[in-house]
């Protein structure tokens, strides 16, 4: 029954975003372009941004349904996650709107922010766990155990990590979404073979993003913006922190963590050397600077993170 109610929720969805788009774009709510990104990138400028507002809350929506017919916390779990980061991303993609620039919130209000929403879902998800503090290691039957308030300090830093990651990474048409539904796919399945997480989980957080993509393939008609890109990362935190998962992650999410690297290395080798390693980061855009066709790298990226998640099923 839940799969009948899931099937009408993203049909919906496929409704709204046409709807959205020409919304978007009658209101002029279009993307700015960063002046320091590649000068490729200059026909996207005022292509409409925020599509997360559509395909958040079908995600929410989904897994409350989940909820309803499986009870399983997880979906509730999920469904906060994705809302609170998604706000997060609302809020910034909303004032760069209205600034009518690139630039929403600024780093610092954005990174308190995700601080603040992390330590939320800490005090929701610690009563979830009931004290369970530990982590499963891929490829053996080894438990990494954690102090509760180290353990504490390592989730935080897990959400507010991998969101600002997913988020450095919608750079390209595709790139962002497509790399979520691979890492989400299979973190999920690694779940569901090892832990009995319910199938449904899939369907309910992956499919969206399938249905997003539809528009946002090259030359996209609608980009997830801030509101989308921070919430992706959110659900990927709670999906391996509800199940322990977290280091599987480093397999199923390395596109995210390479890209998150690569603004790292880029900015330390600047500051205390005064060279780039790469002609720009994050890394998708040193590729696009070396002439690679945009399509080619958002494919290429999706095949090393289906390889790697591939990987991590393995162990």
């Amino acid at each position: 029954m839940e799969i009948f109610y899931g099937i009408l929720i993203l049909g919906i969805e496929f409704f709204l975003f046409p709807i959205f788009i020409v919304w978007a774009r009658r209101k002029q709510f279009g993307q700015y372009i960063r002046p320091e990104g590649p000068d490729l990138h200059g026909y996207k400028q005022g292509t409409p941004t925020a599509g997360g507002i559509i395909f958040v809350p079908t995600i929410a929506v989904l897994n409350l349904v989940g909820f309803l017919f499986l009870r399983d916390f997880v979906f509730v779990y999920v469904a906060i996650a994705a809302l609170l980061f998604g706000l997060i991303g609302f809020f910034d993609d909303f004032s760069s709107i209205l600034k009518k620039e690139a630039m929403g919130l600024t780093a610092k209000r954005k990174f308190m922010l995700q601080l603040l929403l992390s330590v939320v879902l800490l005090l929701f998800f610690e009563n979830a766990v009931n004290g369970n503090f530990f982590w499963y290691v891929p490829g053996s039957d080894f438990i990494l155990r954690f102090n509760r308030y180290f353990y504490f300090f390592v989730y935080i830093f897990l959400f507010t990590g991998f969101s600002n990651a997913t988020n450095l990474t919608d750079g390209l048409d595709g790139l962002a979404g497509g790399n979520f539904i691979v890492s989400a796919a299979f973190t999920i399945l690694i779940a569901v073979l090892k832990f009995n997480a319910p199938v449904y989980l899939i369907f309910a957080v992956v499919l969206p993003v399938v249905v997003f993509l539809f528009f946002n393939a090259k030359p996209a008609q609608v980009f997830m913006g801030d509101t989308g890109s921070l919430a992706l990362g959110g659900i990927l935190s709670a999906i391996a922190t509800y199940y322990h998962i977290e280091l599987f992650l480093i397999f199923t999410g390395i596109v995210f963590i390479v890209e998150t690297l690569s603004v790292i290395i880029q900015v330390s080798s600047f500051k205390l050397r005064g060279k780039r390693v790469f002609l720009m980061s994050p890394i998708h855009h040193h590729f696009e600077l070396k002439k690679w066709p945009e399509e080619n790298i958002t494919f290429r990226f999706i095949l090393v993170g289906f390889f790697f998640s591939v990987v991590a099923l393995m162990l």
